[in-house]
């Protein structure tokens, strides 16, 4: 008898361990979305550099997802089709943004 307590114990245990685990797990493996200016700033961007990612709407539909991870593959970084941070370091999307911004100010 005490065995078998013991057994489901260690059992319950390792079930409740393991959904934490997966829980916790998946909400670290996402990123949150990059904010529409900044999607389409890389619109923009991916443009200007012949990608073609559709129309430049703060939206990161399919087209512009394919040209992301083209330019991606093209600057041999890590492709995930997303507007992650290295690629947005390697477009240089808040110099564009913030440049912007100085240039209507003054």
């Amino acid at each position: 008898m005490r065995r078998l307590v013991i057994c489901v114990l260690v059992v319950s245990l390792a079930i409740l361990l393991e959904g934490l685990a997966g829980s916790g797990m998946a909400c670290m493996a996402q990123e949150p979305a990059p904010a529409p200016r900044f999607i389409r700033e890389a619109q923009r961007t991916l443009r200007e550099l012949g990608y073609q990612p559709g129309p430049v709407d703060g939206i990161a539909g399919p087209k512009t997802k394919e040209a992301l991870a083209r330019y991606q593959r093209s600057e041999r970084i890590r492709v995930t089709g997303r507007l992650d941070p290295e690629t947005m370091a390697r477009l240089d999307i808040h110099e564009r943004l913030f440049r912007a911004g100085r240039a209507t100010r003054s």
